[in-house]
């Protein structure tokens, strides 16, 4: 990353280029390794400067000593290490065949190896006796290409046989990807069990839900046709079922199975579960690893947001850009809030959007408060705040959910509530000294910073900072530019502020000039600005990337759908994958994703109708949408 930038005067070139100060000039060849190699196979095709001979069951094979040396550490050892060896002129190799031996040659003079199904399993083994990596890194990108179900149990004791990782990871990427098949198989049944449980154990199992690891587990035990007729014996649990994440399994089937287990050790298990299940309101804090995910798909996420005439104003669609095509997807739950301009926190995985905008005929803030679990793909309302906040600004320390300032369209505020996710409840904390709204804020290292925002019709560029230990905030260096309506982000141990307006040039205008502050010196940097006005953006961390999703641009005097990336490390901006609409005050998070919702958005939408069949549609959580005819007399905007 870029800091303060301290320029040095370059070196300049001599002026006087006479003989005697002329500078040194280096050269190379891009063809010489290859005119060497030609040149050795020459020696070797016409039997020239021969020095060893290797006897390999019996017969001879002559070569360049120093070649051989060269091309490993096993002959480097021989012929350069003070082994006897090093003096004999005919050498006996043990343990490789003939014929790989002459492929190994082959490549050692050529750079070129030829394999078939027939010979690369002992071309691997001379390989790995000889220690060339490259020869066993060919051979197994071979054995990749020709892996199936027939032949993987031997793939596999080949792999541990000569402990090659590369091999074992891509047969076990085979399992993952065509579990569902494979476990159905006879060959299955044959892996060793520690092989299977690991293999059940991963986030990498591509299953479209728990369910379906439940039954590969019985299949180890069992037949297909055992299980589906339920002919298996559950008083003693087979061990893979300890790789089931029960509490991810669908309530129905959890209940079903809950109901036909006698007293035994995984009814409790199945209890567990249940219990998980109906204590809704409790899941973000009780989590273990058999609630995790499945899934590797760390994916920024963008929830609600207004959109542009003459399309609906508020919108109930999330919307995550799919890390495999690197493209924006919508997604859809069941009872999802129609806001903007939202709060958002991420509490082991599960969103948080706090308050917002409810622009229903006019500007209306909210107290309501929503909860995602990605796990079930749906939305829980949790215990409203205790003043409706627009504008405001959300961070999560050491467990709680804080909301700060903001306004009500009736008063500015300087209240800070702080949610309890274990009580589900709400209480004050230390106020700020004065009210502000449509500021920004980014925890760091246990504290919660607060930059900028506006008071009145005053854009501040204010920073303040509160202390959870003491309760108590504090005034720091404040930032180079006044602004509002702005993003924050903390990445590599600094703090980020992103985007926004003001109103310094006597109109609204955007700022594209983004600065850093650095908590350890109190101090601001100025870094690369933005190419494009972001007000009210969504703001996203992946990867110490930070993603600007949208918003306003006042310089175009309209919503953006523009999407740009900062890489902190380099100081670096560049273009991100557009959204699909012109977008403003979108909350936006980063968040495991199943993968059901990248690979099949029809089960996605599935698990939507059968929650929306069991749960009634409650009426104070009821979807709220705009008509064109509302747009007459409003700007669409919580900016003023």
């Amino acid at each position: 990353m870029a800091e303060d930038k301290e320029v040095r005067n370059p070196k300049r070139v001599p002026q006087d280029s006479s003989p005697a100060q002329s500078t040194n000039k280096k050269y190379r060849s891009a063809d010489h390794s290859q005119t060497l190699l030609s040149g050795l196979m020459g020696l070797r095709d016409g039997g020239i400067l021969f020095d060893v001979v290797l006897n390999v069951e019996g017969k001879s094979v002559a070569a360049h000593r120093i070649l051989l040396a060269a091309s490993c550490d096993y002959f480097r050892a021989m012929f350069a290490g003070g082994l006897r060896e090093m003096e004999q002129k005919e050498v006996q190799i043990h343990g490789i065949s003939y014929s790989a031996m002459c492929k190994i040659l082959d490549f050692i003079y050529t750079s070129e190896l030829e394999l078939s199904v027939n010979d690369v399993q002992e071309t691997l083994s001379a390989a790995c006796q000889l220690q060339i990596t490259e020869v066993i890194k060919f051979c197994c990108d071979f054995l990749i290409s020709w892996v199936d179900e027939e032949n993987i149990l031997e793939l596999y004791k080949l792999a541990d046989l000569f402990h090659l990782i590369q091999l074992s990871e891509h047969l076990d990427s085979f399992v993952h990807k065509n579990f569902i098949t494979f476990s159905r198989s006879q060959i299955y049944r044959q892996l060793p069990l520690e092989k299977v449980y690991s293999l059940l154990s991963s986030n990498h199992l591509e299953v479209e839900s728990e369910n379906e690891v439940y039954e590969g587990a019985l299949l180890y035990h069992y037949t297909p046709e055992q299980v589906e007729t339920d002919q298996v014996s559950l008083s003693e649990s087979p061990k893979l079922l300890e790789t089931v994440r029960f509490p991810l399994m669908e309530l129905s089937v959890l209940q079903r199975l809950h109901d036909k287990l006698g007293p035994c050790p995984l009814k409790k298990t199945v209890s567990s579960a249940l219990e998980y299940h109906k204590n809704e309101i409790m899941q973000p804090v009780i989590q273990s690893p058999h609630t995790q995910l499945r899934s590797e798909f760390h994916c920024v996420v963008g929830f609600g947001g207004m959109y542009s005439a003459p399309y609906t104003v508020l919108t109930d669609q999330a919307k995550y850009l799919n890390p495999v095509l690197g493209e924006w997807r919508p997604f859809t739950a069941p009872q999802a809030p129609r806001m903007s301009n939202q709060g958002i926190a991420v509490l082991n995985n599960f969103v948080y959007l706090i308050g917002g905008d409810n622009n229903i005929r006019g500007y209306r803030a909210e107290t309501r408060c929503w909860r995602f679990d990605p796990r079930h793909n749906r939305w829980f309302q949790i215990q409203p705040m205790q003043q409706p906040r627009a504008d405001l600004s959300v961070c999560i320390l050491e467990g709680f959910i804080y909301a700060v300032a903001g306004r009500d369209y009736h008063d500015e505020l300087k209240e800070v509530e702080r949610y309890d996710p274990w009580t589900n409840r709400w209480e004050y904390v230390a106020p700020l000294k004065k009210p502000v709204h449509a500021h920004a804020g980014a925890a760091l290292n246990g504290k919660m910073y607060i930059t900028c925002g506006r008071r009145g019709s005053i854009y501040l560029k204010d920073t303040c900072c509160y202390d959870p230990e003491k309760n108590q905030w504090t005034h720091l260096a404040s930032g180079p530019e006044r602004r509002a309506w702005h993003g924050m982000a903390a990445v590599l141990e600094k703090l980020y502020v992103i985007g926004g307006s003001n109103d310094d040039e006597g109109f609204r205008q955007d700022v594209l000039e983004m600065v850093c502050y650095n908590p350890k010196t109190d101090m601001w940097y100025q870094m690369s600005p933005l190419h494009g006005g972001h007000g009210e953006p969504g703001i996203a961390v992946l990867d110490n990337k930070i993603y600007v999703l949208g918003g306003r641009s006042h310089n175009r005097g309209s919503r953006t759908d523009y999407v740009h990336i900062y890489e902190a490390e380099k100081d670096f901006w560049e273009e991100g994958p557009q959204l699909e609409d012109d977008i403003s005050g979108m909350a936006a998070c980063v968040i495991t994703l199943p993968r059901s919702v990248l690979m099949d958005a029809d089960v996605w939408k599935q698990m939507c109708l059968d929650y929306m069949d069991r749960v009634p549609y409650a009426a104070d959580n009821s979807s709220e949408v705009m008509s064109v005819s509302d747009l007459d007399d409003l700007d669409n905007s919580s900016e003023d």
